[in-house]
């Protein structure tokens, strides 16, 4: 069983504790995003195990969507689910991304509602939606990477479709922007995003892995470009008082260590360096 926890810290970099392994399950098979509601409330994505929970913050286990250990792609069933985010409402919108190429929605209380997207290169098609943010105005941001066999080692002979054994020819990162019921607005093609995150007007994204650009969330003008913040940026996110923190994966990939040694977890603000 998964082996994966939840680990805190407080603002300083403190470490508080950790919990992990939530029932006779084993709390992920493969935790791949951590999304925070302004209530407190942790919602994870078990890319492995095909599940989105919902935890308090005391680690109780409040919602599931999805079968545990069973992929497919139906109102109960995800494949490779790879983020979360939950509209003003209370719907919760989870990106089906890494062996599926859809959005879905359901109720606060985990009833399906609809879903939306499917493989393809097209407005409102998707190939890999990888990250999804939710801008000022409700419009839904996606981080749509270009597909073709993303973990294959951890999938099931017929778990991934022929069509997505290869990238689709002539095909681009891109940032896809949808109104609140998925319906497609427009895309933006200048960036090449693995991660995404909102705070006030703005839009941060990943680009080209390592790098953090500022983005007007109206036109998608880039504001302000920041080069090498971290390594394979993951994971964004922002918190109340407006500091940037990132999750890096793969950091040998650029001749760093994993761990303590190594950056994976930073903050950052205006006002100081990263804190590591």
């Amino acid at each position: 069983m998964g082996k994966s926890s939840i680990s805190m810290f407080n603002r300083d970099g403190d470490y508080l504790g950790k919990w992990g392994h939530s029932d006779e399950r084993g709390f992920a098979l493969g935790a791949h995003t951590l999304y925070i509601e302004k209530d407190g409330m942790f919602w994870t994505t078990d890319r492995d195990g095909h599940t989105v929970r919902k935890f308090s913050p005391s680690g109780e286990l409040l919602l599931e969507l999805g079968t545990f250990g069973e992929w497919g792609c139906d109102e109960s069933h995800f494949n490779g689910p790879t983020a979360v985010a939950v509209q003003d409402n209370g719907n919760i919108v989870v990106a089906d991304g890494y062996w599926n190429s859809r959005l879905v929605w359901f109720t606060p209380e985990g009833r399906f509602i609809r879903s939306v997207g499917t493989w393809g290169r097209g407005p409102g098609e998707f190939n890999t939606p990888h990250a999804l943010t939710i801008d000022s105005k409700g419009r839904l941001l996606v981080a749509d990477l270009v597909g073709g066999n993303f973990h294959d080692y951890m999938t099931l002979p017929g778990q991934i479709a022929p069509e997505r054994t290869q990238p689709a020819a002539g095909a681009v990162h891109r940032i896809q922007r949808l109104d609140p019921e998925g319906g497609y607005i427009d895309e933006w093609t200048h960036i090449t995003p693995l991660s995404l995150a909102t705070y006030g007007q703005h839009i941060y994204a990943s680009d080209k892995m390592s790098n953090l650009a500022i983005l007007d969330e109206d036109t998608g003008t880039v504001i302000e470009r920041v080069e090498d913040i971290a390594i394979y940026i993951h994971q964004l996110a922002m918190d109340a008082h407006g500091d940037l923190y990132t999750a890096s994966v793969y950091p040998e990939h650029a001749g760093e260590l994993r761990g303590r040694l190594g950056p994976s977890h930073r903050r950052w603000s205006r006002d100081a360096e990263a804190s590591t």
